[in-house]
Order: C-alpha cells, then structure tokens, then sequence
C-alpha cells in the first residue's frame, strides 16, 4: 500500500483517508463498549490506539517532508497536515476516556 503512494497528490489524498477512518473507528469503538461495556473491547482499543498511533506518525513524518521538498504543493501539504493534527486532541480524549472506564471496570 505504501509503495503506491508516489506522487504527492496521492499522499494527501490517504492521509485525509487516514484521519476520517481514524476518527470513525475511535468513535466506533467507543460507542461499542458504551452498548457493551466488555473488557475486550478495552484490549482491542489499545491495539487500535497503538496503531493508529504508528499510521498517523508514519504519514505526518512523510507531509512534513513534502512541506519542505516540494514547493508547489506547501498549500494542501500545510492543510493535510492541519487535518492530521487534529487527531491529536481526539486521540488524548479517547485515551482519557479509555483510562477512566478500564479503572472501573471489574477484572474480566
């Protein structure tokens, strides 16, 4: 998948697709153990936050160097990188909120 993601267009075009998933399966998941508070679902979601963690720095790291090697593109660049930002505060959100359920919920 990573080998297809050549031209700059492109990578702008998968990290908005990055950022929308990310966000939809955060809130998915969320929601899921508000309906089923289960404590594997806990355990999936670290799994999840781990990941997505390694996802969103891979494509941050690739637009902050395109920001810097080409030119012609700074301005979608600068935005993508805005919108993968905002993940920032939405991750510490669901992470805090991921805390405080696990703390009172019983062992499994």
């Amino acid at each position: 998948m990573f080998n297809s993601l050549k031209t700059t267009p492109d990578i702008i075009r998968a990290t908005r697709f990055v950022v929308l998933l990310t966000l939809l399966l955060g809130t998915g998941l969320m929601v899921w153990y508000y309906y089923n508070p289960c404590g594997q679902v806990i355990y999936l979601s670290l799994f999840y936050i781990i990941s997505m963690l390694f996802l969103n720095s891979y494509f941050g790291i690739r637009l902050l160097q395109l920001l810097f090697t080409e030119p012609e593109y700074r301005q979608p660049v600068a935005g993508a990188i805005v919108l993968l930002l905002t993940n920032i505060p939405v991750g510490y959100f669901y992470i805090q909120l991921g805390l405080q359920i696990y703390q009172r919920s019983s062992p499994v």
